[in-house]
Formats: C-alpha cells, sequence, structure tokens
C-alpha cells in the first residue's frame, strides 16, 4: 500500500490492558544530568493500514520491518482487523500489506529464528478473553504463514528469546486465569514443535529478558500485581536466581550491551502503572552488580518493543514525550529535544540502518489506538567519544 505522508505532530504509538490516566514519573536510582540534542532530519511520517496496540515489530534480516497483531479500536479492541502483517521497507519508504494471521493476537511475541523467519505465539485473541496457544511462522521468502502447532501452555505477557543453537526459549507469561507462570518451553523450529523447558525460580508475567552470550535473563515482572526486583538467569539449561535491581519493575525493558552488561529501563511499581519510573540500571551477571544508570527525561512505561539498539552501540528508548539516547561508552543520556512525540505506551521502536529508526503505532491515555507511524533519523554520537 502507498504511504500516505501526514503532518509531524500526528505521529503515535502502543499498548493493551491494565491502563489508566497519565501517572506520576516515581523516584529511582540514576545518575543525574541529561545533555540534549535534536534530530538530524525532518522525520517521515506516515499512516499504518490499520491502528496497531499492543502489537509487535520484527526486523527481518534484509531490513524490512514487520509489524504484526495487536487491537485497533477504542479500549484496545478489534483484533480481527489487524490480523493482517504489514511490511515496511526503508529501501522504498513503502508499507505493503502481508498474509493474514490465522489466529487474532495481541500482547505475543514475535521472534526472528536464525533462518529468516518469524514465530508468533501466544497472546491474547480479543479484548477480555483467555490468551492463545496457538503460533505460527512467517517466511518472507515465501510471504506465508504457516502453522508452528500450540504452545504446551496457552500464555501472554510472557518472553520469547532466540538462542544460540537455534530454539526459541518461551518462558514465563499469564495464564487463562491471569495467574503468572513458572513454566518455560522451547521451540525448535527443526522439528516445528514445542517442548517442556525448565521451570523458573518464580513465576513471572510482563517481564523482559535478553540474551548474554550462553545465558538468557529474565528480569522483574510480577507474580501477584506487585513488581519483582528478582531475576533469573538460564544456564546450562537451568534456571539460577540472578542479581537483584534496586527497584521492582513491571512492563520495562531489557536490553543486553556489547560490552557484556544488561540495560534495564524504566517500567512501574504496579501492574496498573499509577506511577512511572524514570530510572535505568545496569545489572554485570559476571560479578552480581547491579549500578545505577543515567535518569530518562521522563518516567516511561509499557517499553516491550520501544527500545531497540543501534549499530554503533547506543540506545534508542522510545517512551514518551521525546527519544532517549543511552551511551553505554560513558553511561550518558542524552534526550532529542525534537522531534517533540504523544505520549503513547507500548510504541514500537525499529532501527532501519545505521542511525534510524521507525516508530510505529500504540495508544493514548484514552486507550485509541493510532495509524501513525514516523522514522526519525538520530543524530551522530559527538566526535570527541
Amino acid at each position: 500500500m502507498p504511504l500516505r505522508v501526514v503532518p509531524w505532530l500526528m505521529v503515535a504509538m502502543i499498548g493493551l490492558a491494565a491502563c489508566s490516566g497519565r501517572p506520576a514519573p516515581a523516584p529511582g536510582p540514576a545518575m543525574p544530568g541529561l545533555s540534549t540534542s535534536r534530530a538530524s532530519a525532518e522525520p517521515l511520517s506516515f499512516h499504518l493500514g490499520e491502528p496497531r496496540a499492543a502489537h509487535r515489530a520484527t526486523t527481518l534480516a534484509d531490513g524490512r520491518v514487520v509489524l504484526s497483531g495487536g487491537c485497533t479500536t477504542a479500549g484496545c479492541d478489534g483484533f480481527g482487523a489487524a490480523r493482517v502483517i504489514e511490511i515496511y521497507d526503508p529501501r522504498s519508504r513503502k508499507l505493503s500489506e502481508g498474509p493474514r494471521l490465522a489466529s487474532p493476537r495481541a500482547s505475543h511475541t514475535a521472534t526472528l529464528l536464525a533462518d529468516g523467519r518469524v514465530l508468533f505465539a501466544g497472546g491474547y485473541p480479543g479484548e477480555g478473553r483467555a490468551p492463545t496457544a496457538t503460533a505460527e511462522i512467517y517466511d518472507p521468502d515465501s510471504g506465508r504463514l504457516t502453522a508452528a502447532g500450540d504452545l504446551l501452555q496457552a500464555r501472554a505477557g510472557h518472553t520469547a528469546t532466540l538462542l544460540k543453537d537455534g530454539r526459541v526459549l518461551i518462558a514465563g507469561g499469564f495464564d487463562a486465569a491471569g495467574r503468572a507462570l513458572r513454566t518455560a518451553e522451547y521451540f525448535d523450529p527443526a522439528a516445528n514443535a514445542f517442548s517442556a523447558g525448565p521451570e523458573l525460580s518464580t513465576a513471572r508475567a510482563a517481564h523482559a529478558a535478553a540474551r548474554l552470550g550462553d545465558r538468557v535473563v529474565l528480569v522483574g515482572g510480577t507474580s501477584t500485581g506487585a513488581a519483582l526486583s528478582s531475576t533469573d538467569v538460564l544456564a546450562h539449561g537451568t534456571w539460577q536466581p540472578g542479581p537483584t535491581l534496586k527497584v521492582g519493575r513491571i512492563k520495562h525493558a531489557a536490553l543486553s550491551l556489547a560490552g557484556g552488561e544488561l540495560l534495564v529501563v524504566g517500567g512501574s511499581p504496579t501492574i496498573e502503572g499509577e506511577v512511572l519510573l524514570d530510572s535505568t540500571e545496569l545489572v554485570d551477571l559476571d560479578s552480581g552488580r547491579v549500578s545505577a544508570g543515567p535518569r530518562l527525561s521522563e518516567g516511561e512505561y509499557k517499553l516491550e518493543d520501544a527500545v531497540a539498539a543501534l549499530p554503533d552501540g547506543r540506545v534508542v528508548i522510545a517512551g514518551g514525550h521525546r527519544l532517549d539516547v543511552y551511551d553505554p561508552t560513558n553511561r550518558s543520556m542524552t534526550v532529542l529535544e525534537e522531534p517533540a512525540l504523544p505520549r503513547l505506551s507500548f510504541r514500537t521502536a525499529s532501527v532501519l540502518g545505521a542511525r534510524t529508526v521507525l516508530l510505529a503505532g500504540g495508544y493514548d491515555g484514552s486507550i485509541v489506538p493510532t495509524d501513525q507511524a514516523v522514522v526519525v533519523a538520530i543524530p551522530p554520537r559527538p566526535p570527541n567519544l
């Protein structure tokens, strides 16, 4: 479908369930000080085919971005309209329609496999409905979707992590009764099947996950509604308790850095997100050390797909009115004062090139999903760094 260019101030983002008005930011561990900068080019803003919130954005090996699932109408309903996959091509700057998902899904996972295909698993098939156990695979070469069997346990709000051996680890999430799960399972693309994995040390959902070398770490989330500060580390097929965060976090983000540390960003102390955290933390799994990182420019929540690493190692954080850029070389945070963004929940951020990021979909404080997307060029790192 052709792009319909729209004014910049129309840009937007995403989310599902446990919503409220605009919460106040909460204090947390952080180093003081933010430098400011501006995007280096006028952003390209356009419409998606449908509004999307609680969707997923997956970058393919060829640089295209696959947008999948989500809700489309006020109150985060209308899942059926978001079953059509959309694909953004940064080379042509065109958005096209892909195949239709067999099952509506939001708050699912979308994982790029080692062979270039994308695994969609679990999620909610509709507002107020129990999670689904269905899974399917998108093949960008053929443009087709095929069934991938069923999860051993229906789940949503879980995580999916690609392992070095090509399998996908699916961990935690909410079950049909809204309880956090301790179960984990593996998906083997060669067998096109799921198998049981080791139980987590702690039941958790709405958590974050990252892979550091051979290890997978699950960070925070919730078991009972309150935020967890604990972490679980999978090494040699067994879960062990990992370092403890300084602050419990739900619906935050975690991303592995080139130097081996884990960056943990934002979130909320409660599932409802009455308070938003503007703090970040740095976790060293080898030493067990957890240290405060620089503050965000504002509290940010529902960040699952809103944090992305640039090729130069910097991290773009796209949860609030402004983009924050974390630089691990000096542990500094820069805020892009322009362009200004609307506050949205679960915005997706996808790296398109050396310093270009696609922001897509989301819903506002009234839980109205948007069809807006924008491509922003991030300023280069200062030459003295």
